[in-house]
């Protein structure tokens, strides 16, 4: 008994806890959800309710001083904010608890806000439900350099089930290491209350209370990015008077270049969900364009497709692992659109944005770019429909009713619409292809039969649910 009691003294001695000498461990993390000129938000979860301390380093300079942020509180979910670093400089970082070294990573601060140094990030959505087509995604994406990552939202099946978002974060771990991920809410971070407060834990955004909410924005550089929650009405409310007071501050922001609005369910799309009715209704396609917005990014339909709509340029990227939609309705606004596993690399100048989009094989499905106030450079030119509000005319109410998603319910497996989208989409495919015969029509993800299609959308798959 004596030498029990004196190994255990040792321990206390040594600064060892019975919860650490019990081996605590990260089951989530670390990743950085917030990255300034001067600091960073780490945030990572234990699987203890334990404090840890952040400890980094000049990345490559083993002598540069150790600096040390803790998190005293005992909980599991620790947010860490590391302050007073050096502007536009790459740090190596480490997670530790009672003194073991748990995690570690780097990330690069961001520039000062008056460079004009280029900007690249990587823009995904709609991981949920296949873990394989999503590592596939994640792993063809470490491949390609990029300051940080944009996801449009649907990471997961279930907002509310920790064992899925405990598989989000096991597929993404060597990705969220190393690269800052913000992220844009889906309907499936919103099927319940319980979604929404995982949501807001793992990725939401302060406000300058410190209070964390659903959107919020960003500075990067000369680049301002918008995240909202589009999976509910936005004819009034705290969230339309947030954006349209962030919109006008950033109206005359010093530094600013580029605007981006990243949003689930985008104003348009040529895939079954369609066009989001809300937006729509409530106008905040000329609110943004009257504020200066150069790109809409969006998900929700398991897609690609680049498009236009007056001044406003648009993304949908929903090929993240999720079950792939078909085309169906082509939109006026559409471009270029594909159904197939994907992810966008997007980089921007102080004069010039260059997009080039990727299939999960790494092949290149779309290449384009524009300039300020200037179309896509890879189109033949084609009329403004409305140039007094910079965007076109909304579609009509026919051509919108194709989705009533809705925040905080599961009722969305709706099988007259699947069916209806898959007709469509087979129909419009026959239909292109018969005018331009066996060219690059039958693209991957697209030439597949009715009967394959409806088997991807059959009612036993929970990936089926739009």
């Amino acid at each position: 008994m004596f030498r029990v009691a004196s190994v255990v003294a040792l321990f206390a001695a040594l600064g060892w806890t019975g919860a650490a000498y019990a081996g605590a461990r990260l089951t989530k993390g670390p990743y950085v959800t917030g990255v300034f000129p001067t600091g960073a938000d780490v945030r990572f979860e234990l699987d203890q309710a334990l404090p840890a301390t952040v400890t980094l380093t000049r990345d490559a300079d083993p002598a540069s001083p150790l600096r040390a942020f803790e998190s005293r509180d005992l909980q599991g979910m620790h947010a860490v904010s590391v302050t007073g670093l050096e502007v536009a400089t790459r740090y190596a970082y480490s997670v530790r608890s009672d003194g073991v070294r748990l995690g570690e990573g780097h990330f690069s601060t961001a520039p000062q806000d008056g460079s004009s140094a280029p900007v690249t990030f990587l823009v995904y959505g709609d991981d949920r439900t296949d873990s394989t087509a999503h590592a596939a995604i994640a792993r063809a994406m470490l491949q390609v350099p990029s300051a940080f990552l944009v996801n449009t939202g649907d990471m997961v099946e279930d907002g509310g089930d920790a064992d899925a978002w405990q598989t989000f974060f096991d597929v993404e771990a060597p990705l969220l290491r190393d690269r800052p991920l913000f992220a844009a809410i889906g309907n499936h971070e919103l099927v319940n209350d319980a979604a929404g407060v995982s949501f807001a834990r793992y990725f939401g955004f302060p406000d300058v209370a410190g209070q964390t909410k659903l959107y919020g924005t960003l500075r990067f550089g000369f680049v301002r990015l918008f995240f909202l929650n589009a999976m509910h009405g936005f004819d009034s409310g705290e969230e339309r008077e947030w954006l349209a007071r962030e919109l006008a501050s950033s109206d005359t922001e010093p530094g600013i270049v580029w605007r981006i609005a990243v949003t689930h369910h985008g104003p348009w799309s040529s895939g079954p969900h369609g066009p989001n009715r809300k937006l729509l209704d409530a106008h905040i396609p000329e609110l943004l364009a009257a504020h200066h917005i150069d790109l809409v990014l969006s998900g929700h339909d398991h897609i690609y497709e680049r498009g236009s709509s007056g001044n406003l340029k648009y993304l949908v990227s929903g090929g993240g692992g999720a079950p792939l939609y078909p085309i169906g309705q082509v939109e006026a606004t559409s471009l270029k659109a594909e159904s197939t596993y994907h992810f966008i690399e997007i980089t921007m100048t102080s004069s010039k944005v260059n997009v080039v989009a990727r299939r999960v094989d790494g092949t290149v499905l779309d290449r384009c770019g524009f300039g300020k106030d200037r179309p896509w450079d890879c189109d033949p030119p084609r009329p403004i429909l409305s140039a007094s509000a910079g965007v076109a005319p909304p579609p009509s109410a026919s051509q919108r009713a194709r989705c009533s998603c809705e925040s905080g319910s599961r009722g969305l497996n709706r099988p007259a619409l699947v069916i209806t989208a898959l007709l469509v989409g087979f129909a419009a495919l026959r239909r292109r292809r018969a005018r331009r015969g066996p060219s690059d029509g039958a693209r991957a993800g697209e030439a597949f039969t009715m009967a394959e299609a409806a088997q991807r959308f059959s009612a036993p798959q929970r990936g089926a649910t739009l």
